[in-house]
């Protein structure tokens, strides 16, 4: 690194039961050198981004995991809102 140059370090780990006794865990650290021209404002952005990316690949990981409840955990969870169809609706006419 050069004079006036900062790293920036972020890392994400995630640990998870298996339900069956066992853990499963995937961490990752990320490291960017910022130039002496970025403000320390451009350091935090980076670093939430890095965090953002960070998760992103962990759990990432963790979807390919050999267990089915661990795959599980990080499927994308749906709520499905039911909508009355128009003939249960009260009429204030």
């Amino acid at each position: 690194m050069n004079d006036g140059e900062r790293m920036v370090r972020v890392s994400f780990r995630k640990q998870v039961s298996d339900g069956n006794y066992g853990t499963e865990a995937a961490e990752v650290s990320l490291e960017w050198v910022m130039s002496e021209t970025e403000t320390c404002h451009d350091d935090a952005r980076t670093a939430a981004r890095m965090l953002s990316e960070a998760r992103e690949l962990v759990q990432g990981e963790l979807m390919l995991s050999p267990s089915a409840n661990v795959r599980r955990l990080f499927q994308p969870r749906t709520t499905a809102m039911r909508v009355p169809p128009p003939d249960d609706y009260e009429d204030d006419g």
